[in-house]
């Protein structure tokens, strides 16, 4: 029986209730323990048989609309009812019957017009309003000037006790309800701010996806604009031959990359499956030697094009790192790129080697050029800042990112007389690839297939 009432209890005043279907609930609670309450005080006060009547009638109302409601689901409507049933009705009979203007009944009548108030919506709010301050005012002034209609209480005390009564318990129902509003309105505050926060951060991952997306794509479609410049210059100077069969093949290679990289931006906007079921994505073993071979071979008649030579050394036993190959290829790219683009130089070196802290692999980028400006240098892996004018400063902040990503760490030396930048592979959360490390040579001749 305990538990009965307690689940239904729970269920009336749940948080998770509209505000107005709480309010009402409320509402009818409160009318039937202020209406016992001014019962049991009408002994004391011996306010009477017919205020005990009206008091009591009151009680059973609330406690059948409350159970209406309940099962219904009607509020408006009980409440509505309330108004003109216990407000309109009940209210006045109990001011005639129980002290008039010398008694408590002027603090329900503040409780009355203001949960109308709160209830309804609209102009039946304004209306309802209205109607019950003009009863209500009006039965005042006619109580003063007919004080026949009113039966009085017999003592002084009685009129204080039942003044008290009146306020404590108006006071009480009228805080209970406030403090119950502005919680339900300080949680939606709470929660709108959090939707705020999450529009933010969802706007700012947007933004940084389709930046990063046009950062990217755009290194394929300058190497494949630059081999069909090669491939154009062969065939009219000498028609076709291996050598522009070799670079029309790697135009074709670099737009199934360009596909496949738009395919990817795809995959994250949908949440595909390139992710584990721990939501990480996926990694697999990563030939960083190999990989490093073929950029060199694929970039030389770019770097050639831009008057500098790039040039690459491969120590002995390169282990593989379990990685993303794809972004692995961007990172070492996006280096070189840079490298070839912006350096004043004339030599590019990558060297690639092992390093025993965690079976990682240390990737170093460096050439000639005349170094970076000392104050852009500390900022230079901060998205939007480059060190050339007209760079969009997204590369390098990218390749930070794949860095940190494969359990790594990326740093920069730059002076005037050349800049060179480290990066530490160490493998997505930590794992060591099974597979057999890689020595020079094997990763040179790998290159060799690429033309």
């Amino acid at each position: 029986m305990i538990n009965s009432m307690l689940k239904i209890v729970k269920k009336l005043f749940s948080a998770s209730l509209d505000f107005r279907v709480r309010l009402f609930n409320i509402l009818a609670a409160a009318g039937i323990f202020i209406s016992l309450i001014i019962c049991v005080s009408g002994f004391f006060t011996d306010a009477g048989l017919a205020n005990f009547l009206i008091n009591f009638l009151t009680m059973v109302l609330s406690a059948a609309l409350l159970r209406y409601s309940y099962v219904s689901g009607k509020y408006q409507l009980c409440y509505t009812i309330s108004c003109f049933a216990i407000f309109l009705t009940l209210f006045p009979a109990m001011f005639f019957s129980a002290g008039g203007i010398h008694s408590g009944m002027p603090s329900f009548f503040i409780f009355a017009v203001l949960f109308t108030v709160f209830m309804l919506e609209g102009k039946k709010m304004i209306i309802m309003s209205i109607l019950e301050l003009s009863v209500y005012t009006s039965i005042c002034i006619f109580s003063y000037f007919n004080p026949q209609t009113v039966i009085f209480f017999k003592t002084e005390a009685d009129v204080l006790v039942d003044i008290i009564t009146g306020f404590i318990v108006a006071s009480a129902a009228l805080g209970i309800t406030m403090a119950l509003h502005l919680r339900l309105y300080n949680r939606r505050q709470r929660e709108l701010e959090a939707a705020r926060k999450q529009v933010e951060e969802y706007s700012k991952i947007k933004s940084e996806l389709f930046a990063g997306m046009s950062h990217e794509m755009r290194t394929p479609l300058t190497v494949m604009s630059a081999y069909a410049q090669f491939a154009v210059k062969q065939i009219r100077e000498s028609g076709a031959n291996e050598k522009t069969l070799a670079d029309l093949a790697t135009i074709s290679d670099e737009a199934k990359r360009l596909a496949q990289m738009a395919d990817g931006t795809l995959n994250i906007l949908m949440n595909s499956s390139e992710q584990d079921d721990t939501g990480k994505r996926k990694s697999f073993p990563v030939n960083m030697a190999g990989l490093s071979s073929r950029l060199v071979k694929l970039l030389e008649p770019v770097a050639l094009r831009n008057g500098k030579k790039l040039s690459i050394k491969i120590s002995d036993n390169i282990p593989a790192i379990h990685g993303d190959a794809d972004a692995l290829t961007q990172l070492e790219w996006n280096l070189l790129q840079n490298a070839i683009t912006h350096s004043s130089g004339k030599n590019i070196m990558l060297h690639i080697e092992a390093c025993g802290e965690k079976n990682g692999v240390k990737i170093m980028i460096s050439d000639d050029g005349a170094g970076i400006e000392p104050g852009i240098l500390p900022r230079i892996f901060e998205r939007g800042v480059s060190g050339k004018k007209g760079g969009s400063g997204i590369g390098l902040s990218i390749c930070k990112d794949i860095v940190l990503k494969h359990n790594g760490d990326i740093s920069i030396q730059s002076d005037h007389t050349g800049t060179s930048v480290t990066a530490l592979l160490r493998g997505i959360c930590g794992e060591t690839a099974v597979q057999e490390p890689v020595t020079a040579d094997t990763a040179l001749r790998e290159a060799e297939n690429v033309r």
